[in-house]
């Protein structure tokens, strides 16, 4: 079942006893395999990872050191993006008065500036930016899920997928203005009663060809009969291509050969072969992983609910993982390029 509040998404479970939850630092010991964090660290210098808590928006060292908080991000936050220059990160929030819609910001990593990018009164359930910085796009359902018992019955929504010049989304930061759902235009979109659901959003990396992931779900939130099917998409809505069946939360690497699954299986572009890798010695279940720069390494989340994160060394298809000491990290994604 997948569920409109973000600090439920992701698959399995995983226990932490109530002093380990929040966003402390544990022991050393909790720490699995931290020579494999330290390698990961020495290949990929300057290198940053950003990801929410559910709260707020962090980004920290390869190796899991420095963790720097950016921005709080409300009552809830989540779907963490990073612009392709790195300077910033965007991120869904519910913020303000009670009933408020999740609505898209950004953050400045460097001076830690927060700017709310849309108003729409509905619910944001993913954005990103193109490699280019052409193109925002961003996937809006067709309600409000805090409002009422809305939550609790998503077969009355929809969700459609848009994009936005990014021109138009600077012009009105600039105006201190907001995004409304007249500037956006729909390149997949389905009415209500047909339940399809557009998001998931990830792009490529290559400014010279932008693409974009997302993913079609038909009957969101109905284990018995939903499925999910995962896509690529130009940004002006042409070649909308299937890339496979029965895959969820596709994420492009950092070098745009491989997008990864919510399952660890990931399609490979050249050859257009679906391959699957299994990570051992870590406690708990493991998905969403993503292509370091280089392809060399895979960062995922290790459980549901207060959630942890882990990489590897992608050096065939089952490989040991190592673990980070945060308790607390939520949808883990490279920086595009170095910080520094």
């Amino acid at each position: 079942m997948k569920y409109v509040l973000w600090l439920l998404m992701g698959i399995g479970i995983f226990a932490c006893s109530k002093d380990q939850m929040g966003n402390e630092e544990v022991g050393a010991g909790n720490v699995i395999n931290e020579a494999l964090l330290n390698v990961a660290a020495s290949d990929l210098v300057g290198y940053k990872i950003a990801f929410g808590d559910e709260f707020d928006i962090y980004m920290m060292n390869v190796d899991g050191s420095s963790k720097e908080k950016l921005t709080n991000g409300g009552e809830n936050s989540g779907y963490v993006s990073w612009g392709p220059n790195a300077n910033f990160v965007y991120f869904a929030s519910v913020r303000g008065s009670l009933e408020s819609a999740w609505e898209a910001y950004r953050v400045n990593v460097h001076t830690k500036e927060l700017t709310k990018i849309s108003n729409f009164g509905l619910d944001v359930r993913s954005l990103g930016v193109s490699p280019d910085g052409n193109t925002m796009a961003i996937s809006v359902m067709t309600g409000n899920s805090s409002i009422g018992n809305n939550n609790d019955n998503l077969t009355q929504f929809s969700t459609n997928l848009y994009t936005v010049a990014m021109n138009v989304v600077e012009s009105k930061i600039s105006a201190g203005t907001f995004l409304t759902m007249s500037d956006l235009t729909a390149i997949q979109s389905a009415p209500n009663e047909d339940q399809f659901w557009f998001e998931e959003l990830s792009w490529n990396h290559d400014a010279t060809n932008p693409t974009l992931a997302y993913t079609k779900t038909w009957r969101y939130d109905e284990d018995d009969v939903s499925y999910t099917h995962a896509y690529t998409i130009k940004p002006d809505g042409t070649q909308n291509t299937l890339i496979s069946e029965n895959k969820d939360q596709p994420i492009w690497g950092i070098e745009s050969d491989k997008l990864s699954f919510l399952d660890l299986s990931y399609y490979n572009v050249s050859d257009d072969s679906i391959l699957q890798i299994t990570v051992s010695g870590l406690n708990g279940e493991i998905s969403g992983g993503s292509f370091s720069p280089g392809g060399n390494y895979m960062l995922f989340e290790i459980g549901d609910e207060n959630r942890r994160a882990g990489i590897t060394h992608v050096s065939g298809q089952s490989t040991e993982g190592a673990q980070y000491g945060h308790i607390g990290i939520y949808e883990p994604r490279w920086s595009p390029k170095p910080m520094n």
